[in-house]
């Protein structure tokens, strides 16, 4: 259990997942695994524009997190989606975090 908890210690450490907020979008994105839009992430989080701008857009730094503009039944919109290392990266998480009960 220790490894368990020393590896998810130095997981946490990384820049991109250091914050809860990146963590949890991460984490909505991987059980949605599919493109969700820029207002639905901002609306359900509750935070600011900018600041998730900034959340999503060290996500995209680190590969975990693509984002561009689609065409929704509402229009053009940003959508956001999981890229494949950020689903490695997230299932290992959760992964460790079930081992620790």
């Amino acid at each position: 259990m220790v490894d368990e908890v020393d590896e998810l210690i130095r997981m946490l450490k990384d820049e991109a997942l250091s914050s809860g907020v990146r963590l949890g979008i991460l984490i909505a994105l991987y059980y949605i695994d599919g493109y969700v839009t820029f207002a639905d992430l901002q609306r359900d989080l509750d935070i600011p524009k900018s600041s998730l701008h900034q959340h999503l857009s060290m996500l995209q730094e680190n590969g975990l997190v693509e984002f561009k503009r689609g065409i929704t039944p509402l229009g053009v919109r940003t959508v956001v989606k999981i890229t494949d290392k950020g689903k490695t990266v997230i299932k290992k998480y959760l992964e460790l975090v079930k081992r620790l009960k």
